[in-house]
């Protein structure tokens, strides 16, 4: 795994492949559009950014890639690339959510015991089940910088619907799917002080076809762009009525997505409400 602290200087780097970590520092060349280069399958479409780096810890395993944000203990968003080749017969892990130890030591080290008797459940951005090839693999899932407080009718309803869509178009369609979710956050709400709860929740899946990257997308590349609310009362809700554009996705959190992809091509598809209906 690696570390990208962002700041307006320097980038700190720690490399983890499995749980073990080493601390490094490094030079990281940008693209045309600021992003920085970095070689993981994860991060295709570019590392998201916003105008303030300095909440921007940047987290590099070779199972997805993430934001974390030292202010609110949880991420601002988690990347990562899905093809049935990740579903495998590994069975879900069985243990408590696990602390991410390899945070700074001046980071606050969110803990399973901090989301007992919250009202919210442990929800997951990578999904368990899209990780199952490998033990190390679905494990990491249940690191709690992969985890944000959802609401049990968004997390075991609208959302896992919306997840098992993914593993469909994985499975049965043979899709290169490229992924990006994370919450919304507007009121400050927190969990014991510590954990920020987001008022809502947003997830960008750009769906290609097997084998295809980032040169394939184009401005008719389907892309499925959600905004969910983070409450009950949604659980048999469609996850197509909470369809959305990727530009208001960018409104509404401030980081620009998308950045490895060509400008004109973003300014079509970032605008573009596509439909499902999966009825």
């Amino acid at each position: 795994m690696k570390k990208y602290f962002f700041n307006t200087s320097i980038i700190f780097i720690a490399l983890t492949l499995s749980c073990s970590t080493t601390n490094q520092r490094f030079g990281i060349n940008n693209n045309e559009s600021g992003s920085p280069l970095i070689s993981n399958v994860n991060i295709t479409l570019g590392v998201p950014a916003d105008k303030d780096s300095t909440d921007d810890y940047i987290i590099i395993r070779s199972q997805y890639v993430l934001s974390y944000n030292p202010n609110r203990n949880v991420a601002n968003w988690v990347s990562w690339n899905l093809n049935s080749s990740w579903y495998g017969d590994v069975p879900r892990y069985s243990g408590n959510f696990i602390t991410d130890t390899s945070l700074p030591d001046s980071f606050n080290k969110v803990k399973h015991s901090d989301y007992t008797n919250s009202g919210y459940d442990r929800g997951h951005m990578v999904r368990s089940e899209e990780r199952t090839k490998t033990v190390e693999d679905n494990k990491s899932t249940f690191l709690l910088t992969n985890i944000l407080p959802q609401r049990p009718d968004l997390n075991r309803g609208v959302w896992l619907n919306l997840e098992n869509y993914c593993e469909e178009l994985c499975k049965k369609e043979n899709k290169e799917l490229f992924v990006i979710a994370g919450g919304i956050f507007h009121t400050g709400n927190k969990i014991k002080d510590l954990v920020a709860v987001p008022d809502s929740f947003f997830k960008i899946v750009v769906m290609l076809n097997r084998g295809e990257s980032l040169r394939s997308i184009t401005d008719s590349t389907k892309i499925i762009a959600v905004v969910m609310p983070n409450k009950n009362g949604i659980r048999n809700d469609p996850w197509w009525n909470y369809l959305t554009t990727i530009r208001r996705i960018e409104n509404s959190t401030g980081y620009d997505f998308l950045s490895h992809v060509k400008r004109e091509i973003q300014e079509i598809v970032e605008k573009t409400l596509f439909v499902y209906n999966k009825k």
